[in-house]
């Protein structure tokens, strides 16, 4: 009897370990190819934008993309809150409307570059007004332009609105709909802002179907989008990176006698250039240099090592024998 109450007891176990709750808002997510697409996608609208702003600004920038998620419509007017300029752009001849939104941040930063200024962070935040509006205005048609030239498969024409509140944001699409929300990263003038845009999601599904059916762009649709690609993926691993001064010889009378507040004097003079080292490889003599509040090396000269040489040989004794 006891080894049928196991049995039983196992057999429920098991059917209850596979039960699992139902998330009613993942119906209609996003695929993982309609993803890769959109993705892939905006990935050309940020350099796009890293390219016409830097003309626009008149400064040096970098637009990159972070996010792409699939919102309830609660959970975008949650998230939206925290905006500082919302812009709505009609999007035409569908009844849709694409949402740009800034935080404070980087929109007061843009204001006060655009206005001849440095870009300089506000002490303190300050209410939108409407000369910043009209200061903006430029700025929110230049990025609507860009989405239209990345959106060319759906032949969408965005007309940019006025400004409104943030929490009014969710306002502009139907109750029931969900929305995609996309976040770039843009880091000028020493400050790293988002941009989020935003659309429903039935306008993302219409577009990614347009985007692989294109005959511009062959077969696929994704014929001039550039796919990922293991040097892309290189190009964001991050190395450690020095600056330092080599074969210089510290006498161990004089490293005993150190202590907080004493100076070691080195044996090189201010003159001499120091060296880049990347993963303990020297590439470049450099000088030490500021660059605003941050340290810096001046690159002067390669450098070809010890390393390089070695394998250069061995190459050529390979080659010879």
């Amino acid at each position: 009897m006891k080894t049928v109450d196991s049995k039983i007891i196992g057999r429920s176990s098991a059917a209850a370990a596979t039960i699992l709750p139902c998330n009613f808002r993942s119906a209609g997510r996003l695929s993982n190819e309609s993803a890769r697409t959109l993705t892939t996608l905006h990935e050309v609208l940020a350099r796009n934008l890293m390219n016409s702003l830097d003309v626009y600004l008149g400064t040096g920038l970098e637009v990159r993309l972070v996010t792409l998620e699939q919102l309830a419509m609660d959970d975008f007017k949650a998230k939206c809150q925290t905006a500082g300029y919302v812009l709505p752009c009609a999007a035409r001849p569908s009844s849709n409307t694409v949402l740009l939104e800034m935080d404070n941040e980087l929109m007061f930063t843009m204001v006060d570059l655009l206005l001849g200024g440095s870009g300089a962070k506000l002490e303190a935040s300050r209410e939108l007004t409407e000369m910043d509006e009209e200061i903006m205005e430029g700025a929110g048609l230049l990025i609507a332009q860009q989405i239209e030239r990345v959106w060319q498969p759906i032949g969408a024409t965005l007309t940019p609105g006025k400004c409104i509140k943030p929490n009014l944001a969710h306002r502009v699409f139907p109750p029931t709909e969900k929305v995609l929300r996309i976040q770039f990263a843009v880091t000028v003038a020493g400050m790293t802002g988002s941009l989020h845009l935003a659309f429903q999601a039935s306008l993302a599904s219409h577009l990614v179907r347009n985007v692989r059916t294109d005959p511009a762009n062959g077969k696929s649709g994704m014929g001039n989008l550039p796919l990922p690609s293991l040097q892309k993926r290189l190009l964001d691993c991050k190395f450690a990176i020095a600056g330092d001064i080599p074969e210089l010889h510290v006498s161990v009378k004089d490293l005993a006698r150190i202590e907080v507040g004493s100076v070691l004097t080195l044996s090189a003079p201010v003159s001499a250039p120091g060296k880049l080292m990347l993963e303990g490889r020297t590439y470049f003599e450099a000088s030490p240099v500021r660059q605003g509040n941050n340290k810096a090396m001046q690159l002067l000269s390669p450098v070809q090592s010890d390393y390089d040489e070695n394998e250069i040989n061995e190459d050529e004794r390979n080659a010879s024998s």
